[in-house]
């Protein structure tokens, strides 16, 4: 009984020792499963406060593109407007243009016709101003044939 008594303690003390390095061993995994909770909470705050604050960046970079994009959008039109009122004042000037032309060019017309039709009479008259010359020198000279006797037809 003895030797079985002393055993059992031996075994008792055995098994103490185990379960007391058990319970250190599970109160060891109990604080590293804490710190490990505790780093993980930290990392995620700390993300989430990355994350809120890249957000909000990104929130002001959107808004001040939009604010940009309106603003180039307000430019073109103001350039569009611009551009059409340009391209109406060429038109309008260019009708204006042509129009004084084609008066320049009827104005133009009617001086030529009535510089044509004047040099036309001028002929017509230098034409029977000349002729009647012609004709009285022919008769002159036909007279004076006749008076040396002579046919004017023969000759």
């Amino acid at each position: 009984w003895r030797d079985v008594t002393w055993q059992a303690k031996t075994d008792n003390e055995v098994l103490k020792r185990r379960l007391w390095d058990l319970e250190k061993a599970l109160e060891q995994a109990r604080e590293d499963k804490r710190d490990i909770h505790e780093e993980m909470t930290r990392q995620y705050q700390q993300l989430q406060k990355q994350t809120a604050a890249h957000s909000q960046r990104l929130e002001a970079k959107v808004k001040s593109l939009q604010e940009q994009l309106a603003t180039r959008l307000r430019e073109s039109q103001q350039t569009q407007e611009t551009a059409t009122q340009a391209l109406a004042e060429k038109d309008k000037t260019i009708a204006q243009l042509q129009g004084r032309l084609d008066a320049m060019e009827r104005e133009y017309e009617k001086i030529l016709h009535g510089s044509l039709d004047l040099m036309l009479a001028k002929m017509a008259e230098a034409s029977q101003h000349w002729e009647e010359i012609g004709m009285t020198i022919a008769m002159e000279h036909k007279e004076r044939l006749q008076e040396f006797s002579l046919n004017p037809l023969e000759i």
